[in-house]
């Protein structure tokens, strides 16, 4: 019958071709090659090292843990504050407010000088690289406790190392977004015969506005918890009424502190976003 399966056509195999082997299908272990034994014996060496280092120990961790209870319970119930507690997160607010802009406006020149389509010489954009490196390389505590010392304790310690602190990060941000610019727009205004300032103006900053307007909103929020932390060393905010919470072992009220914070920060957050959306 021409519909018998014995005259059914099969293609022919590949001269090349080979059939798996059912051992190698089923087998757990896949093959490890001598050098991805060593790379995974290296990374397990850096993290024993790293561990023998830091003295890390689960069972510190669960001698400890009778004193976590302990602290805990004294968290409970939470108890807030509330007037004394607004009153520092709104100090927070308006050092972080006040520190941003100034390290926007401090950062603005360097982002000029560390672009590299836009640096007017190759010396000066690495020079200008490398300050912001430095810079970034040095946390907003360090400098808190510099400028604390210089001007005493309050809120404008914090709002000064804000400020410097942010050049680094708020720098190499400008500069990145200056160099991802699409060069025919300021070829087209050079065209018409703008100078220099002209063609930062017209060609350059209308590009990189909406998306540096973004960042900057986004390292508000960054500065909003930059500034708690930099409370903790005298520079004012809410950080400042957190220090003394646990100083004075006043764990109920630290523990309502740290939920008003969380609430405050959770609303900012979304106010940001929202912002942002709306200008990108």
């Amino acid at each position: 019958m021409s519909g018998s399966s014995s005259d059914v056509v099969r293609p022919a195999k590949p001269s090349g071709a080979r059939t798996p082997s059912t051992d190698n299908l089923l087998s757990p272990w896949p093959k490890i090659s001598l050098k991805s034994g060593g790379i995974v014996l290296l990374i397990m060496a850096v993290y024993a090292w790293a561990m023998t280092g830091t003295e890390s120990a689960p069972s510190k961790l669960i001698e400890g843990f009778p004193a976590i209870v302990d602290i805990v319970s004294r968290m409970l119930p939470p108890r807030v504050e509330f007037w004394i507690v607004a009153e520092h997160f709104v100090e927070t607010l308006q050092m972080a407010l006040i520190g941003t802009t100034g390290g926007i406006i401090l950062s603005l020149p360097f982002a000029l000088l560390a672009a590299r389509n836009i640096s007017p010489h190759p010396w000066i954009y690495q020079i200008t690289r490398i300050l912001l490196n430095i810079n970034r390389a040095i946390p907003e505590l360090i400098f808190a406790l510099m400028l604390v010392a210089a001007v005493g304790l309050g809120p404008f310690g914090g709002v000064l190392a804000i400020a410097i602190g942010s050049i680094g990060s708020l720098g190499k941000i400008y500069a990145e977004n200056i160099e991802a610019i699409d060069p025919q727009q300021v070829m087209a205004v050079r065209a018409t015969g703008a100078g220099p300032l002209t063609t930062f103006l017209y060609g350059v900053l209308p590009q990189v506005l909406p998306v540096m307007t973004s960042y900057s909103i986004y390292y508000f929020e960054v500065s909003v918890r930059a500034a708690t932390i930099l409370g903790v060393v005298g520079a004012g905010g809410i950080g400042f009424i957190i220090q003394q919470y646990m100083a004075l072992f006043q764990y109920d009220l630290l523990f309502g502190a740290l939920i008003f914070m969380a609430i405050a920060i959770t609303l900012l957050d979304r106010l940001s976003d929202l912002l942002r959306r709306r200008i990108t």
